[in-house]
């Protein structure tokens, strides 16, 4: 998913960043927070998509 991209200031947890660079092994600060976002919005589609399957009752959600 390709976006216009756009120079932004926000003010970030320097650690989280670190943190985010070094799950990704992200090179810059940028890639590191364009990784996470783009996780982001797959994980919740994903949730989506399963919310969708369930309530279609084509899987039946299972408590251990």
């Amino acid at each position: 998913m390709k976006g216009s991209v756009r120079k932004k200031t926000y003010n970030l947890d320097a650690a989280m960043i670190e943190k985010v660079r070094r799950l990704y092994e992200a090179k810059t600060d940028t890639q590191a927070i364009q990784r996470a976002l783009q996780k982001a919005v797959e994980d919740r589609e994903i949730e989506d998509a399963l919310d969708a399957l369930l309530k279609e009752g084509r899987f039946r959600t299972v408590y251990r």
